[in-house]
Formats: C-alpha cells, sequence, structure tokens
C-alpha cells in the first residue's frame, strides 16, 4: 500500500483510493455513492481551473469553491442551492481532504481551519396527523396486487419510522410476525436495531407475502422483503415515488415522500407521552438533538392549544 499511495497525485486517483478506503471500512452502499458524487462535483469544477492534482488543493481553493456554490444558480429556475446543499458538497470535500491528511498523501491539515456554514435543524413543514396517514394508506386500495404491496410498505413506515434504504434492503427473515419486531441491519451508522411494530402491520405484511409476492418473484428475487414489478429487490428511488403518488392522490399534502412518514412516527409518539429517549432508539439517531426536532413540533401543537384555551391567552 505505502508504494500505491507514494504514486498517487492527481484528484481522480485519490477519489478512486478514498472509495476503495470507505468500502474496506464498511460503510454502506449509499454513503459511498454520496461521497463519490459529492467529490466528482469539486473535482468537475477544479478541472476548470486547472486543478488536478491533490497538491494543488488549499485552503484558498477550498474558499474559492465554497463562494463558487453560494453563487451557484440552478439552470432549470435560477435559484440558489439551498445552504444544505452547499454544506454537503463541503463537507464532502473536508472529510476527503481529512482521510489524504491520515494517509500522508497531504502533509498539511490545513483543512482544519476550513469553516463549515450552519445550517442549523429545519423543522418539517407539514406532519400528517393519524387520519390523514388512514388517508394515504387507503389510496393502496386502488391499486389491485401492487396496492396490497404498497399497503404494507406504508403501513411498516409509519408503524417503525424506519429510513427508505432500511426498508428497501428488508429481507423476509427480518420480520419476527410474533414478537411484532423489525430487525434493521446496518442502519445509518452502520448499527443494527430491532425496532417494534403492530398486528395490523404483520397482516398486511402477511398479506402481500401469501398474495402478490410469489406472484413477483424470480430467482433473483432471493430473499428481498420488497420486490419491484421487475421481481427484483425493490429499489429506495421506487420508494421515494411510490410514497409520494400515495401522499398527492391522498390530498393530504402537495409533495412528501418516506422522510413525511418518518416523521409522524417520531411526532405522534412524542405526543402520546413516549420518552424521547425510546424515539430516538427506534428511529435509529445517534444524536438526541435529532429527535428534539420533533419536540419543537409537538411545542408548536401545544402552543396552540394553550393559545385557544388559556383565561390569559383569550
Amino acid at each position: 500500500m505505502k508504494e500505491l499511495i507514494k504514486k498517487l497525485s492527481t484528484l481522480t486517483d485519490c477519489l478512486a483510493f478514498y472509495i476503495e478506503d470507505c468500502m474496506a471500512r464498511g460503510q454502506s452502499n449509499a454513503t459511498i455513492t454520496s461521497k463519490n458524487n459529492l467529490m466528482l462535483m469539486f473535482i468537475c469544477w477544479a478541472a476548470t481551473k486547472q486543478i488536478t492534482k491533490i497538491s494543488n488543493v488549499d485552503l484558498f481553493v477550498m474558499e474559492e469553491y465554497r463562494r463558487y456554490l453560494s453563487a451557484y444558480r440552478k439552470p432549470k429556475n435560477q435559484e440558489p442551492l439551498s445552504i444544505v446543499t452547499q454544506a454537503q458538497r463541503l463537507i464532502a470535500l473536508r472529510v476527503f481532504l481529512e482521510r489524504m491528511f491520515y494517509y500522508d498523501i497531504i502533509t498539511d491539515n490545513f483543512f482544519a481551519k476550513f469553516e463549515l456554514p450552519r445550517t442549523g435543524r429545519r423543522l418539517p413543514k407539514f406532519i400528517p396527523d393519524e387520519e390523514e396517514i388512514e388517508l394515504i394508506i387507503n389510496q393502496t386500495k386502488t391499486k389491485g396486487n401492487i396496492g396490497i404491496r404498497d399497503k404494507a410498505i406504508l403501513e411498516i413506515y409509519y408503524a417503525s419510522g424506519i429510513r427508505r434504504t432500511e426498508l428497501a434492503n428488508l429481507d423476509i427473515r427480518h420480520v419476527d410476525t410474533k414478537n411484532l419486531t423489525i430487525t434493521v441491519r446496518k442502519g445509518k451508522g452502520g448499527y443494527d436495531r430491532v425496532v417494534p411494530i403492530v398486528q395490523r402491520t404483520v397482516d398486511a405484511i402477511n398479506e402481500y407475502l401469501t398474495k402478490v409476492r410469489p406472484l413477483l418473484a424470480i430467482f433473483a428475487s432471493g430473499d428481498a422483503l420488497f420486490l419491484g414489478e421487475t421481481g427484483k429487490r425493490i429499489l429506495s428511488s421506487k420508494l421515494t415515488e411510490l410514497v409520494g403518488e400515495y401522499i398527492r392522490r391522498s390530498g393530504v399534502a402537495e409533495e412528501g415522500a418516506c422522510h413525511l412518514l418518518r416523521h409522524a412516527t417520531g411526532t405522534h409518539m412524542l405526543r402520546n407521552g413516549a420518552d424521547i429517549r425510546y424515539v430516538q432508539e427506534m428511529l435509529g439517531h445517534e444524536d438526541i438533538s435529532s429527535t428534539q426536532l420533533y419536540t419543537h413540533v409537538v411545542i408548536n401543537d401545544l402552543q396552540k392549544v394553550h393559545k385557544q384555551t388559556h383565561p390569559f391567552a383569550k
């Protein structure tokens, strides 16, 4: 490896080495793909500045890239990149440089001085209530056999609050119908966790497994729980598409997808008195501050009731 590292000089070669390093450290495919795409954006921009070697990247290049991202306008609507998007691209660059420094491919940790944008934590714009969740799920009744599959998907989302990639990666064996649990393997951060579901979710899963999955299954299906119409494991992008469609069809919201149901799960549990630590464990948040996002929504609900009912607020 030492000989290989000595030969690394171009950004492209360093990125290839970095991606292999990420794979060796057990990072998920989704994380690796994201890192690769974000770094390719930087490399393409750097090439326009005749910057092709890792040795040419310094603090001033990072700051110039920051200014480029800030000034960039989307071709479709001329809107700027959100501060979150800008931060993602800059974080990807800094993490890449940290790893290059770790391997002595660069010998200066100038990147440590680089200040990342403060994005804050954004509250969800809209959280459907329990009746609206039912409206969304009921839309699956119009889709025949595929609707049976999709109902099981929506039921799992709302019952467990798992992420779309976690749901796409579920195998049949990960569902424990007796103990009403789902095992999430290698969730965000690479951790496993067991989350509870309810009997109606199990009923929806069993109906799908009995009536629909056998119709979709092919040799390539393996043990995947949810299959796409090609018979292979359903893609997380497809989950976004189908959940978004049911949300729009219900009339509950004009936009939203998998995360809308995840937000609803956390918010409704807290509204009904769940300890925030249990909600944190269920949603797979490493940092409790992520879970506290939902407490702000609950506080907003409380303030509305307070204004309507407290004598001094009238």
